[in-house]
Order: structure tokens, then sequence, then C-alpha cells
């Protein structure tokens, strides 16, 4: 029983003895009568027990109700807790089954719960996904159009639709919607940004890319990591290859200047520099940016460029003195040293390529292709005992010498048998890398570079 009940009772417990005692005390009183209304007359002793019944049924009245309303509050809560707990145990069914790869079936769970609650954001979530997953783009563009309309403060419902637009080949749609997204809620602007930039990259649109990692920069700074902030320079960097692919070297060499001022190293940015410097008929200025990126970079694949720019171009004499000046000059003197090699081993000239193999094999640990030519040189002079070691030499540095075990799971391998993959956890997992019929035959095909069509 409730506390008020309980102090109306005492109340009423208290008039009631007080009129006891009032009654004792005024017996003649109580017996006079008293008028309500015109020839409606009734003694006080009868008027007051007849206010404290009515009192007492009132109380009763009230208490019943107050109970019934309790009693069906606490039937529907039970009910609504034992739907809800039936709900997110079928939610639940729906994840797994999504999680093994059973979309269809996890889309007949999630619609059974819509059916019952068609508000259950948990479900329309999943619901959209399990569309996307079966492939059916359209369906699923409609169902989260419909869920952003029913709630439009639902951001995730957005994200979710903008993915779906992307996956349907909307991506202008996809785009309107992070656009708004971002507009929308400023506190979210920062992760609608970022999936803004990704569609625009993934579909090429460069310049739109880099427009929004712009507004990224100026507006969330402080959030960007070193290798967020660097994707920048990349975004302008294809900004210019788009401008190479249109024939505009002279404004595509400008946003390669443009992006070494901003990062040194990107090397690149040095390679389709210098390749627009010679398309626009500036050898001698192409060349030396190459230069310049190995002398700044050390990277070998400026001296390939080098390399097969001479050879295709048909001037590998001048190419030849441009490597011995930059063997004998750049710190990155080992490097230089193996393309060199390698470019008199290109023009047969195999006893200079030799001794410049050997200088560099005393300074490096590990370079398959270096044992390689050493061993082809070796065999083409007929001293098939050196071919040999160095080919050992090769075998030992590729690693293929060991016994290779393999991950039928993952991939993962090692030198040794396991029971039990240590990368995922697998059991009887690992297997003998030993496999037939597999590999496509080899042809072996001439040598050719970038420069192949341009000359």
């Amino acid at each position: 029983m409730r506390l008020i009940n309980v102090i109306f009772i005492a109340i009423i417990a208290f008039v009631l003895i007080s009129v006891g005692y009032v009654y004792v005390q005024n017996a003649g009183v109580m017996g006079n009568e008293v008028e309500l209304w015109q020839h409606a007359q009734i003694r006080v002793s009868t008027l007051l027990i007849g206010v404290f019944l009515l009192g007492f049924v009132l109380n009763l009245l009230y208490t019943g109700i107050m109970e019934l309303r309790r009693l069906i509050r606490g039937l529907s809560a039970s009910a609504a807790t034992r739907a809800g707990k039936r709900l997110s145990s079928l939610l639940q069914d729906a994840r797994e089954l999504l999680a093994h790869g059973l979309p269809g079936q996890a889309r007949q769970v999630l619609e059974g719960i819509l059916k019952e609650r068609s508000d259950h954001e948990a479900a329309s979530l999943l619901l959209g996904d399990a569309l996307m997953k079966l492939g059916d783009y359209d369906q699923a563009v409609r169902h989260l159009e419909t869920c952003c309309l029913a709630r439009p403060g639902h951001i995730e419902f957005g994200y979710q639709l903008a993915e779906a637009l992307a996956a349907a080949r909307h991506s202008d749609g996809a785009a309107a919607v992070l656009k708004g997204l971002a507009g929308d809620h400023p506190k979210h602007a920062l992760r609608a940004l970022r999936k803004l930039r990704s569609l625009h990259a993934d579909a090429g649109r460069w310049e739109d890319a880099l427009d929004v990692h712009k507004r990224i920069a100026s507006r969330f700074a402080q959030s960007m990591n070193q290798a967020e902030r660097a994707q920048g320079t990349a975004f302008l960097y294809q900004v210019g290859m788009a401008k190479v692919e249109a024939d505009q070297f002279k404004e595509a060499a400008q946003i390669c200047q443009q992006v070494l001022k901003e990062d040194a190293s990107f090397v690149p940015a040095y390679l389709s520099l210098g390749r627009c410097m010679i398309l626009q008929d500036q050898e001698p200025q192409g060349i030396e940016i190459w230069l310049e990126g190995f002398r700044t970079t050390g990277e070998g694949a400026l001296l390939q460029e080098i390399e097969d720019y001479f050879i295709q171009s048909g001037k590998p004499e001048e190419g030849l003195a441009v490597l011995r000046r930059v063997a004998a000059t750049s710190e990155f003197a080992t490097t230089a040293k193996f393309f060199l090699g390698k470019m008199l081993y290109r023009l047969e000239i195999l006893d200079e390529a030799l001794i410049l193999f050997q200088e560099v094999r005393a300074q490096v640990v590990y370079s398959p292709i270096l044992f390689f030519f050493m061993a082809k040189i070796h065999a083409r002079r007929g001293r098939m005992e050196q071919a040999l070691n160095e080919y050992r030499q090769l075998l030992r540095n590729l690693g293929v010498l060991k016994q290779r075990f393999e991950c039928s799971v993952c991939g993962h391998r090692g030198s040794d048998y396991a029971d039990r993959c240590e990368a995922c956890g697998s059991w009887n997992s690992n297997h003998f890398l030993f496999k037939e019929n597999e590999m496509p035959e080899l042809r072996l095909k001439p040598e050719t570079g970038p420069w192949a069509g341009n000359l």
C-alpha cells in the first residue's frame, strides 16, 4: 500500500475518534436536525456518518484505480521487455549471419524485425548493409533514403546512404549527401569531409579531392597526422598527371615543381617533371632534374629512368657518361655503381660490369638481382663454378632453399611445420608449399621502358 493511502486512513481514524469524542460530549446536539435544502432535514449524527462513509468509499475507489493502473503498466512493461529481448536476439542473429557471409538470410530476419517495429534503427542500418552485400544497391538506396527522411537527425543513415550511392555508381549523389552532412552537422564535419575526399579520390576526381583536403587542413589541422597531411601532396601530383594525360606538359611541369617545393623527397614528381621537360624538347633540363632527384633521395628509379631513356633514344654512350659521372661523385655511390654496371651489362660490356658488381657486392647485404647479373656474366665467360656460386647466393637471398610451409587460411609462411598457425591461430592449416600446374608458362619479353612510345 502506498504512503498516501496510509496517511489518508490515519486521517480518517483521527476524524472518527474526534467525532466519537464530540458525539459523547455533545449527545444532545447530535440528535438535532439540520435542513440541507427545502423540506430536506437530517440529523447531525447521520450527516457525520454519511460524510465519513463517503470519504471511505472514495479512498477505496482511488486505491483500486491506482493499483489497477500499476498492474497494467507492469504487464505492458513485461511484454515490452520480452519483445525487446526477442528483437535483440533476432538482431544478433542477423549480425552473425552477415559476419558468416549470409546476407540473404540476414535480410529476411531484419525485414521481420522491421515489420514488428518499423522504427528499429539498428535493424534499419543492418538491412542497408545486407542489401549492399547482396549487390542490390538500388534497393539499398531507396531503403536508406526512406530512413533519412524519417530520421533526419540520425547521421549514420546519411553515411550509409552515401556509401550505397557510391556503390550504385551515383558518385554525384553520394558527394551531395556527404556535403550536406558536413554542412548540417559541424561536429561531424571532419568524418564527412574525409569520406568525401576518399569518394573523389576513388573516382579519380583529383582536383575535387585536393579542394576537400584543403578544407580539412584549414579547419581540422590538429586532427591530421603526418600521413594524412602528405595526401595533399599526392593529390596535387595526381592533378599534374591528369595534365600529362591531356598533353598539357607545361602545366604539368609547374604542378610537379609545386609538389617538390612541398616535399623534396617525392620521387614520382622528379620522374614526371623530367619527362615533361624532355617532351617539351628540353632534354638537358630533364636529365638534370632526374640527377637532382637522385642526389636528393638516392632512389635508383631515377637512374633507371636515365638508363632507359638513353638506350631507347639510341644514345647509350651519353647515358654511360652520365652514370659514370654520378658513380664517381654521388654520395650514393653504391647504388650508382650498380646501375652503371647494369647498363654496361645491357650493352654487353661484361667485364667492366662484373668489376662494378663485385665492388657493389662488398657493400650490400641483400640484392638478388645483383647475384643474378654476376652469375649470368660468369656463365657467359664459361666460368660455370663461379656462376653456380652466384646462383646459390641468389637462392639464399630469396630464401627459397628453406622448406616453406603456408597457412591455407591467412597465407602466413614459415620455415618449419606447426600444428597451429602463429599468425591467425588456425589449427591443421599449415601445408608444405608445393603446388603444381598453377603458374603460367613464362615468356621472355624484350626490355622496355616508358620512353618506347614517345621517341
